[in-house]
């Protein structure tokens, strides 16, 4: 997959695009639905399939102070396309300048004359232009005008949900990894470098790593997970502490602490990878160490048989999809 980071000196394609525009955070179930059907129509058409969004996230620009955290790091959200056969990303710095375009300088400038589309895939809900003023319906008048196809998808539900990036976040803090799973289509992920803490798990038997995300990332609420690492290639069962460390003191900021089971080694300044399978318990503060230390031998178990489980599973679907 090539990706396009400027709107300047966008090389000539042999083939116009078929753009699918939007943020896509998380790339969830109803973003993959969109995505599928923008890739058909591509085959259809002998188009080539594209994607298009503004990074950083457009609030993060216009008001930083409510802008959303974020389910994918932008690197993880790049793999996601390649995996889905996207041909082109435009990943296209988002500024002031952009954010004055009208709706109707948006299609002309960018996605005429930078672009120049055969078509555009939006989800009902997409707003584009000054003000988030250009809607889906302003876009099909635009397709007519210009002549481009413009199709527009419906909203997608599960189980009678919306699926949404705002609704998975609203799952995470919650602690609800089943449920956002299902909306995602993938486990949950914590994603970031390992830095050195203050040790205090390796004195009581249970080394752990404890792990740097980017400021722009949703962390989920504090309690203790299950999940599986992936570290230098290799994935481990794990046990993810999130909170404040109430037993010994009260952080500032909320930690991250991934015990792997079987990882041998130093870890720091590595990327590391976590999909979360399930919430455990609350966080809580013990009235002495034994009693943690205890119950830390009872949340191994827990991911371990949790991890287990889940490996069956995704042995089993494989199995299926063959």
């Amino acid at each position: 997959m090539k990706v396009i980071e400027s709107l300047e000196n966008i090389p000539l394609l042999d083939r116009k695009p078929v753009v699918a525009l939007g943020n896509f955070d998380g790339v969830h179930i109803g973003h993959r639905h969109l995505l599928k059907e923008m890739i058909d129509f591509s085959l259809q058409t002998d188009t080539v399939p594209a994607v298009f969004l503004f990074h950083p996230h457009p609030q993060k620009v216009l008001d930083p102070a409510n802008a959303p955290k974020l389910l994918l790091d932008l690197e993880k959200k790049i793999e996601i396309f390649e995996s889905l056969n996207i041909e082109i990303a435009f990943i296209i710095p988002f500024n002031r300048e952009i954010a004055s375009f009208t709706p109707e300088e948006f299609v002309e400038e960018i996605m005429l004359k930078k672009l120049r589309v055969q078509g555009v895939f939006v989800g009902f809900n997409y707003r584009f232009g000054c003000g988030a003023t250009g809607t889906p319906e302003l876009l099909v008048q635009y397709g007519n005008k210009y002549h481009f196809t413009v199709k527009v998808i419906p909203p997608i539900t599960l189980h009678g949900t919306l699926v949404s990036s705002t609704r998975i976040r609203d799952l995470l803090n919650s602690g609800d990894i089943q449920k956002a799973r299902e909306l995602l289509g993938y486990w949950p992920l914590l994603r970031g470098k390992i830095i050195r803490g203050d040790q205090r798990g390796r004195t009581l038997g249970f080394p752990t790593a404890n792990i740097d995300l980017p400021d722009d990332l949703i962390v989920p609420c504090s309690g203790v997970y299950a999940g599986q690492a992936l570290l230098e290639g290799k994935r481990y069962p794990a046990v993810v502490n999130i909170g404040y460390h109430p037993t010994f003191y009260n952080t500032k900021d909320k930690l991250i602490e991934a015990h792997l089971l079987g990882y041998q080694g130093s870890a720091y300044g590595k990327k590391i990878e976590i999909e979360l399978y399930q919430k455990l318990r609350e966080e809580k503060k013990f009235p002495v160490v034994e009693e943690l230390v205890r119950q830390i031998k009872k949340d191994v178990q827990d991911a371990l048989r949790i991890c287990g489980r889940e490996r069956v599973s995704l042995a089993f679907s494989s199995k299926q999809r063959v």
